[in-house]
């Protein structure tokens, strides 16, 4: 857990920019929940076969590319606002490392909308190798995500933050490898390079993949997003808690209102399989 020995002033600060860091960071990932779900939805009503005329009419939109910049920028953000909040390794390793994820995001989006935005006239290429890179980084940002919202709960006293971080990042690390298993399957390695993707999903084992894949990833979504939520309820209780001890501490103030209930309670799915799994190796854990 992350130890914090600052004075009031600054722990003030120190709240008030995790607030609009993790309000930013759920903001973000909440733009992104209904396109997940309406993809999972699709693919669970496809399931290879071919895209019903709807999909393909939202697919076609305009604004349907464009869906995804306020999140990229967003998670930028309020990854940034996390930036040196607190001195402790753990955190700041963490932190750099989501925005140097960030970052990479960022270039991936100026690519692929660059002639849109008149960056560039010529086609970069390599969109199968790009989109899967973005993939990728998306798996480790949800695990860090977790990871950091999980200290800020755990530091305001919330029981259940820990497990509910392990095992956000547990399905993360699951979803990774199933990612990895569908993106060896469905590259067309003998066209060699730049790579390029099989058009068609032509077996039973990659359509479960495919689906699989994209379940729990849209599930692993609405977790972080749970976890950010609670970590902006969580700095927002804190802030007002720093409101009362400086009204009792004034002689000529009104008294301060009672604090509010505090509930140990976090709701964020589980994975059944890791309810006995041994604890005592975390790569995430930094304590």
């Amino acid at each position: 857990m992350i130890e914090m020995d600052e004075e009031p002033e600054s722990l003030r600060q120190t709240y008030q920019l995790c607030w609009l860091a993790f309000a930013i960071l759920f903001s973000s990932l909440l733009l992104a929940c209904p396109s997940w779900l309406l993809a999972l939805c699709a693919q669970m009503i496809m399931f290879g076969a071919a895209p019903p005329g709807w999909l393909v009419w939202i697919a076609d939109q305009s604004w349907w590319r464009w869906l995804g910049t306020p999140v990229v920028w967003g998670s930028l953000a309020g990854s940034y606002l996390l930036w040196g909040r607190w001195s402790d390794p753990g955190w700041q390793r963490r932190v750099g490392l989501l925005i140097a994820m960030g970052l990479v995001d960022v270039v991936l989006w100026g690519l692929e909308h660059g002639e849109a935005l008149a960056l560039h006239r010529v086609d970069i290429g390599h969109r199968w190798l790009r989109s899967h890179i973005g993939e990728a980084l998306g798996w480790a940002e949800f695990a860090l995500i977790a990871s950091l919202a999980g200290d800020v709960m755990a530091h305001f006293g919330v029981a259940s933050a820990r497990e509910a971080s392990k095992s956000t990042r547990s399905l993360a690390a699951t979803g990774a490898v199933v990612w990895m298993l569908l993106f060896c399957q469905r590259t067309d390695w003998s066209r060699g390079w730049p790579l390029l993707g099989r058009q068609r999903i032509d077996s039973l084992e990659t359509a479960l993949l495919h689906l699989g894949t994209t379940m729990i990833s849209t599930i692993t979504l609405i977790q972080v997003t749970a976890l950010t939520f609670a970590a902006t309820r969580e700095t927002s209780r804190g802030l007002k808690e720093l409101d009362r001890e400086e009204q009792a501490a004034d002689p000529f103030g009104f008294p301060p209102p009672p604090p509010e209930p505090k509930s140990d309670r976090l709701t964020v799915a589980s994975d059944a399989k890791n309810r006995g799994r041994d604890d005592s190796f975390d790569p995430f854990d930094d304590a």
